[in-house]
């Protein structure tokens, strides 16, 4: 790991601060198979009723499933519906 990556790591832990406030992760929520919530996503790249794909600050998540709909999105989160059979978070490689 890098210098910088330990230091911001140590400052994190110091202060309490939640990981994904500190390193701007993704935060996914599903409901059963039938409703999930994206938090601190940045665009919607896809949108099928088959597929969504949402890039994130750090990659891509792709949900999968049947009769998607988004039902509500703001710019920091997003609410969607439909049968979901699968959801793919995906890094970008640095």
């Amino acid at each position: 790991m890098k210098k910088t990556g330990r230091w911001k790591e140590q400052v994190v832990s110091a202060l309490e601060v939640p990981p994904d406030l500190a390193y701007r992760e993704t935060i996914i929520t599903l409901t059963g198979s039938m409703e999930l919530l994206i938090e601190n996503y940045k665009s919607i790249s896809r949108y099928t009723p088959s597929e969504i794909v949402v890039l994130s600050l750090r990659g891509k998540v792709t949900i999968c499933g049947e009769s998607l709909e988004i039902l509500w999105y703001t710019s920091r989160a997003m609410k969607i519906k439909g049968k979901i059979s699968g959801v793919y978070p995906q890094k970008c490689v640095s």
